[in-house]
């Protein structure tokens, strides 16, 4: 297993019994990778052509995935949702799309707070299947390292039924992708290639989170070691030279494809933080992938305690994404999405119907879009700056994290 400083690392699970830990961590290290170097090879040559802008890319999926959804309808539903999404981006590009799925692996989620009340006593939070329990009791939410397992066995079969290595083409083939995040999970899934190149075999495409993406943490470490492409969750708060020494250390050579960065910073926050951002990482050399993630910077709280999105606001976010990347001269990659193909009303299209929210709310953790509003959300793919709406002015309160 890579040296990587585990005692370093954050948002990592609280578990108690090591020895577990352990045996579960040797027996993913003897299980088969679940992603092939052939068709992670394939994958970077594929975003080679997105940051050339010769193509697109639509990201999207669960916000945290549920392992029970390992089946062939469930894959194939969400499948379902990308080849709608991918379509009308291509529409709207006019160039070819790859299909990325938050999906086979999205089992982890990094969290604002260890711990939250639930009635009148106080839980563990919940951090996603791959380590702990969705429902409000104390032995659910205790951390159980069995879950590395049963994980890495759901990921298998979501992969089988993506059919892997049977489709060719730009388009054909759904890409994993998940945030590496959970170290126990991610580290013994490390392989050693025919060429002797580190590829970690949890998925083809990873991701560092807006949390754990500290330049001497462990996290970062793991990623500039691998083969895989990679991508890092870029949020309001960071600045030039932390982009840079990103960069620097994830993308040293300068390679097409390798390194996709995913802006994260809330609409009005990405018009007035991005642009010297592009332009520093431009200037340093670095052929970057750039995709929108217009969720995580504007999640807001109603008044009844839910988290929401307003399609309103990712709407303008898309379009502020599309200038600031046109203004610096660089292509704008893709779409970073949380979707479902269930008919929820976690998200809504405005302020004016955040009382619609809890109508049908299944989320484990964030909001996420129906396919009609990630459609819509999609139609500002290539749009003009809307005017502010008065009601996103006047909506609830923002919410952290996210």
């Amino acid at each position: 297993m890579l040296p990587i400083p585990l005692e370093k690392a954050r948002q990592q699970p609280e578990w108690e019994d090591r020895a577990q830990v352990q045996r579960a961590r040797e027996t993913l290290a003897e299980r088969p990778g679940l992603v092939r170097p052939d068709d992670v090879r394939t994958l970077r040559a594929h975003l080679a052509l997105v940051s050339e802008g010769a193509a697109q890319v639509v990201q999207a999926g669960d916000c945290a995935e549920d392992p029970a959804e390992c089946t062939a309808d469930h894959v194939a539903r969400k499948v379902a949702v990308l080849d709608l999404l991918a379509g009308a981006m291509k529409l709207a590009g006019r160039r070819p799309v790859l299909r990325v799925g938050r999906i086979a692996g999205q089992f982890a989620k990094p969290r604002s707070q260890p711990t939250e009340r639930v009635g009148d006593g106080e839980l563990p939070v919940y951090r996603g299947h791959l380590v702990n329990g969705p429902a409000p009791d104390a032995e659910e939410r205790r951390p159980d390292p069995l879950r590395l397992v049963t994980g890495y066995m759901a990921a298998a079969d979501i992969i089988a039924h993506l059919g892997q290595g049977r489709a060719t083409g730009i388009d054909q083939p759904v890409w994993t992708s998940h945030e590496a995040l959970v170290l126990d999970y991610e580290v013994p899934l490390v392989r050693r290639t025919d060429e002797g190149e580190l590829l970690l075999s949890s998925a083809h495409w990873p991701w560092l989170g807006e949390r754990t993406r500290q330049v001497d943490g462990p996290h970062a470490a793991l990623l500039a070691q691998v083969v895989n492409p990679v991508a890092v969750k870029v949020g309001p708060t960071v600045e030039v030279a932390e982009l840079l020494a990103l960069c620097a250390l994830l993308d040293p050579e300068r390679r097409p494809g390798r390194l996709t960065l995913i802006v994260r910073m809330g609409a009005g926050t990405v018009a007035e933080r991005l642009p010297a951002l592009v332009r520093a990482v431009r200037s340093a050399g670095h052929p970057v992938v750039w995709l929108t993630d217009p969720m995580h910077g504007n999640t807001v709280v109603t008044r009844s305690g839910h988290k929401t999105r307003y399609v309103r606001t990712l709407q303008r976010e898309v379009r502020e994404f599309r200038a600031v990347l046109a203004g610096a001269g660089a292509f704008p990659g893709g779409v970073h999405l949380e979707t479902t193909p269930d008919q929820v009303t976690e998200c809504v299209l405005d302020a004016w119907e955040a009382d619609r929210v809890p109508e049908v709310y299944t989320s484990f953790c964030d909001p996420r879009l129906t396919v009609d509003q990630a459609l819509e959300v999609l139609s500002a793919w290539g749009g003009a700056e809307p005017p502010a709406m008065a009601a996103e002015v006047a909506g609830p309160r923002q919410a952290a994290g996210g």
